[in-house]
């Protein structure tokens, strides 16, 4: 097998972004663009990949060292070249050449803010180019918008590629021609260096175009190849912040089309996003407007509502999560209901068939199996014992105004609505606390407690009132 290298073009600016950083480390909704690219290159495993810096080198080069192993290329060896000044793609290639003298083989040339080409497209690109034994293969594509691309000129009868004609210098007629160069491309190494050396500025950009190289093998007499790339997606670059709003869309479409395949109803792929790292079982159903982001675990016939934000959330097997639910650092129970609109805040941890309802906050919160919590309440810094039931409007005063204290409410406990559980504070097993009361002492084990006014009742006042308005307003 024809040994492989690979050059990575990452010089340029985040200046039409408005972001003071190279381009290439603007981040998409999985990291860093150059990211992707390192790990669609390393999938081939060529023999090196030398990524070509420019602006901000140190920060691109710290990036890479800081992250290949979170993307899986840290056993590929990364050299870098510096381009000194961007005079076009042909000189950024140019830099490359002396991390290249030594190697013998075919090279690969991506671009570092190009990140949606998969791995599979790089594979059919190396294997095109090795079946044909091309000097020069390219990837090309058909779309009715062109555009910006260069136009890949063929010869009318025998259908050789000719040349790339740069979208600035096509005549009229070479402007309508369908079929576009993307600017990817393998090289043999052996035409790959003179080709770049004799390149000029005569062109309408006044740059040194890597797209010349194609006329010149061609000219030579050397077999040019074309890949037809099926879904033009893939190149989409990113140069403005539109372009990457495109690009994390179709991150977020490959990411539910994956899970779909392994058996996930996802209602509106439209509107959902599945971070890199979240795992869902066959069987989660997910509803519209939901984000699951970080190191999310669903399991098995877990359904999800509708507009939902889950981060670092493990939600086990059964689970229905109503509209309207965000949770963050938790821990949902096998078959626990939660919401509508509820929020579960870092450290809450809820076991098996528990409820927790609409309006309802917690904060490193522990719910035994079965413990109930239906209606707008916050459940800070406490644990609630199996089968317990919390009343609505049923607060846990946890912080004092200097520190944050714990309340423990005991198995089958009943906390009447509208009631303020001062921390530290004990409620025992079976206990009861009466509606409206503010608790600031330990309760024994199924006592009931209630901090309450004697309610007080006099005859006829409400009609005195009334007419004693009426009197008001009529004089």
């Amino acid at each position: 097998m024809e040994p492989l290298a690979i050059v990575v073009l990452a010089a340029g600016k985040g200046t039409r972004m408005g972001l003071p950083i190279p381009k290439v480390l603007v981040e998409t909704s999985e990291g860093a663009m150059i990211h992707h690219v390192l790990q669609t290159a390393a999938s081939v495993k060529p023999e090196k990949i030398v990524v070509v810096t420019g602006y901000q080198r140190e920060l691109v080069e710290e990036e890479i060292a800081k992250h290949s192993a979170a993307f899986g290329y840290e056993n590929i060896p990364v050299e870098y070249a510096f381009q000194k000044e961007q005079k076009g793609t042909g000189d950024a290639v140019k830099a490359a050449l002396d991390n290249l003298k030594d190697f013998s083989g075919t090279v690969i040339i991506l671009y570092g803010d190009v990140p949606l080409v998969r791995p599979e497209t790089l594979q059919s690109l190396i294997e095109k180019h090795r079946q044909e034994k091309a000097t020069l293969t390219l990837i090309s594509a058909t779309t009715d918008t062109p555009s910006f691309y260069g136009r890949v000129l063929r010869d009318s009868e025998t259908k050789k590629v000719l040349c790339v004609r740069e979208a600035k210098d096509c005549a009229d007629h070479e402007y309508l021609i369908m079929e576009s160069n993307i600017g990817i491309y393998a090289v043999d190494s052996s035409f790959l260096h003179p080709a770049i050396e004799s390149l000029d500025t005569n062109n309408a950009q006044q740059e040194y175009l890597l797209t010349d190289i194609v006329e010149k093998a061609s000219t030579e007499g050397q077999t040019v190849s074309t890949y037809i790339l099926p879904n033009i997606i893939e190149t989409q670059g990113v140069n403005t912040l539109y372009h990457l709003m495109l690009v994390n869309r179709e991150i977020h479409r490959r990411r539910v089309e994956a899970v779909m395949s392994q058996g996930v109803l996802v209602e509106d792929e439209s509107s959902v996003t599945i971070g890199a790292n979240v795992s869902l079982a066959p069987g989660v159903r997910i509803g519209p407007n939901v984000i699951l982001k970080g190191e999310t675990t669903i399991e098995g016939n877990v359904v999800i509502e509708g507009s939902a934000c889950l981060i670092d959330t493990v939600v086990k097997e059964g689970a229905f999560l109503k509209f309207g639910v965000r949770a963050e650092e938790a821990v949902i129970g096998a078959n626990t209901a939660i919401g509508p609109f509820a929020h579960l805040r870092p450290g809450t941890k809820l076991g098996s068939d528990v409820k927790i309802g609409n309006f309802v906050e917690t904060k490193k919160a522990t719910f035994h199996d079965g413990a109930k919590a239906s209606h707008l309440s916050y459940l800070g810094d406490c644990e609630v014992g199996a089968e317990a039931n919390i009343g609505a409007g049923t607060i846990t005063c946890n912080y004092d105004g200097y520190k944050k204290s714990k309340t423990t409410i005991g198995a089958g406990a009943f906390i009447g609505s509208n009631t303020s559980l001062v921390a530290p504070v004990n409620i025992g097993n079976g206990a009861s606390i009466g509606a409206g009361s503010t608790i600031t002492k330990d309760v024994d084990e199924d006592a009931l407690a209630l901090t309450r006014a004697d309610q007080k009742s006099i005859g006829g006042w409400a009609k005195k009132k009334r007419e004693r308005e009426l009197k008001k307003k009529s004089s």
